[in-house]
């Protein structure tokens, strides 16, 4: 055989193959990403432990070319224990019926606004309900045995706030699934919810107060008219911010409000106090006095109840960082300052500079006497 002749016939065999490949190729490209189950997640964030069941509605649509027989698919309900704390997410599958004709099947999925057990919002606690919305397509094709799924498809419709979204979601049991929904149960710090066992220190401390008081070096009171500032930082637990609760408030019912990195600045005098409603259990807080000319700062610390370590300045002039990063709990969350003032004696010598004076002072006499003394040496 000639070399063109087989030069000719390998063109062939490798042209054929090509064109075997191309039509296989849109077949494969088909199939890709198709699935015949689907699972839901649901994302719940609590910082008080709130065991809770949850479930979902698929409502099925007609019209447009669907399906019009009924064939409801079976929603699961999705429960967390009491010790799941923070943000935590489970799955559940969604059970389809053996459906009756082939076609497009269509539904609505939402969220049930209701959980087990019960929630009944008000100012202390709250509940917060997904609005999300999805469009879940399922095809069905005719099969050796009967119709059976040949693809599902779920695209969103509404973000968990109710608010336009769209894209399709991947619905496989991964942890990379993204139909889900998102609730978030918040109490308020300081206020125990249970109305047999209320806190009775929140009449008083509310969800968290901060106190000043004055004293001199050797311990007794004082009531200067000084002022000093304080910095509060709150960052807010996960689903939750500053007006989850109807608003942050003061003890005289104002507005609470935070600047740019959630921080807040105030003043107190001695003997005064600020407190605080409407902070969601969970809050972060810091809270710094800055630096007073002459005082030098302690501070006595209760969260959720416990008194903690306290903490104290070595120094006068500094600032004291009376809590660092301490979640707000349930019971009470208190912050007690006393700033210790540095005596100014009579004589006004202030007393953390009066060793240096001395020390001059001395040094004064000595040289007063080496001079008497020379002098007398001299004269004799």
């Amino acid at each position: 055989m000639g070399m063109n002749k087989m030069f000719k016939k390998v063109l062939a065999v490798v042209a054929a193959g090509a064109m075997t490949m191309g039509m296989a190729m849109p077949t494969f490209a088909a199939d890709e990403g198709k699935t015949t189950e689907a699972w839901i997640t649901k994302t719940y964030n609590t910082e008080v432990g709130k065991a809770e069941s949850f479930s979902f509605t698929a409502t099925q649509k007609t019209g447009d070319g669907l399906i019009s027989t009924t064939a409801d698919v079976k929603m699961p309900t999705i429960s967390f224990t009491a010790d799941q704390t923070g943000t935590n997410s489970e799955r559940g599958q969604i059970t389809f019926p053996k459906y009756p004709e082939a076609g497009k099947y269509e539904y609505t999925v939402t969220e049930t606004q209701t959980v087990n057990p019960a929630v009944v919002n008000d100012e202390h606690k709250k509940m917060i309900m997904s609005n999300a919305e999805y469009t879940m397509d399922v095809y069905v094709t005719d099969g050796a045995t009967g119709t059976e799924i040949s693809n599902i498809v779920v695209n969103k419709v509404k973000n968990d706030e109710g608010q336009s979204e769209a894209g399709k979601v991947d619905i496989g049991n991964t942890g990379t699934n993204s139909f889900n929904f998102t609730n978030t149960y918040v109490q308020e710090a300081g206020k125990d919810p249970d109305p047999s066992n209320p806190d009775p220190t929140y009449n008083d401390n509310g969800s968290l107060k901060v106190s000043k008081a004055v004293v001199n070096a050797n311990g007794t009171t004082t009531t200067p008219d000084a002022e000093f500032e304080f910095t509060a930082t709150f960052a807010f637990p996960t689903g939750t911010d500053a007006s989850t609760l109807g608003g942050i408030k003061d003890a005289n019912g104002g507005d609470f409000t935070l600047v740019e990195g959630g921080t807040y600045k105030f003043h107190l005098k001695a003997n005064e106090s600020m407190k605080l409603t409407g902070v969601p259990v969970g809050t972060t807080i810091t809270v710094k006095e800055s630096a007073a000319k002459n005082y030098k700062g302690s501070a006595e610390i209760t969260i959720n109840g416990n008194k903690l370590t306290s903490v104290a300045e070595t120094s006068y002039n500094r600032e004291l960082i009376a809590v660092n990063s301490q979640k707000l709990g349930q019971k009470q969350n208190t912050v007690d300052v006393t700033n210790t003032y540095n005596d100014v004696p009579v004589t006004g010598i202030i007393m953390n500079t009066l060793p240096y004076v001395l020390m001059i002072a001395l040094c004064g006499v000595a040289l007063i006497a080496f001079v008497g003394f020379k002098r007398r040496r001299l004269q004799k």
